[in-house]
């Protein structure tokens, strides 16, 4: 239901552009937080976030934080067993490095629309039938998350009483979405049968807000500022 919610939030955004671009300042980025061997970077990498995330409005802001929290916490879960035997050492880096990288994937998001992003790998020639799968995975979040509210909804209204054994109902509820599921897939399948699909996907280009030189300027500047810091605070200068 969250990434139901995710992706009806952004069904009514217009297309920012330079998506591309921003998603190799994001694998960049990743990677540099990934490699880094001290906290110095990481703290710098931390408040370029916190910075972004100011501009926020609350409910996104509140949302994007525990997120990040959340899987910071789950790797610190994981790495309870090294703690416990070796000590601290490098890797109490992973749950700060987690909640940046997951941070930082929020925040691209937010700005940008998840096919956006797909028609951005397009033009790093990823191949066609990996977009296919993913815009029709995003589609079928929608469409089966949309079935399963009303089955839900269905179920409440049918309901009289306290019904102790919510396992079964979900169960069904699930049962139901599997089998419409496997149905819409099939007459998918044959669809694309009928009207001859031979693995071509087009990238159609959605309405673009006028942008200008700042545009540009902004990613030039996060890049060569986070390239300096990476490179001077660990110790390659």
């Amino acid at each position: 239901m969250e990434m139901l919610k995710v992706l009806r939030a952004q069904a009514g955004r217009r297309h920012h552009g330079h998506a591309g671009l921003y998603l190799v300042l994001l694998v960049l980025f990743l990677l540099a937080v990934v490699t880094a061997r001290t906290t110095a970077f990481l703290w710098t990498a931390l408040g370029g976030e916190l910075l972004l995330l100011a501009f926020l409005p609350g409910k996104l802001l509140r949302q994007d934080i525990l997120g990040a929290l959340a899987a910071g916490v789950f790797c610190l879960l994981l790495i309870l067993p090294a703690l416990l035997f070796w000590g601290a050492g490098p890797v109490m880096l992973l749950p700060l490095k987690t909640f940046l990288c997951v941070t930082a994937l929020n925040l691209l998001q937010q700005h940008f629309s998840w096919h956006e992003l797909t028609a951005a790998l397009r033009r790093f020639y990823l191949p066609a039938e990996v977009i296919f799968i993913l815009d029709t995975t995003l589609r079928y979040l929608v469409l089966l998350g949309d079935q399963a509210s009303l089955l839900l909804t269905s179920l409440k209204l049918r309901s009289v009483g306290h019904n102790p054994k919510k396992h079964k109902a979900m169960a069904g509820i699930m049962g139901i979405v599997m089998q419409r599921s496997q149905r819409l897939s099939l007459e998918m399948a044959e669809a694309m049968r009928c009207r001859c699909f031979t693995g071509e996907y087009p990238m159609l280009q959605g309405r673009q807000e006028s942008v200008g030189i700042l545009s540009y300027l902004l990613p030039a500047a996060l890049f060569l500022i986070y390239a300096f810091l990476y490179i001077r605070l660990e110790g390659f200068l």
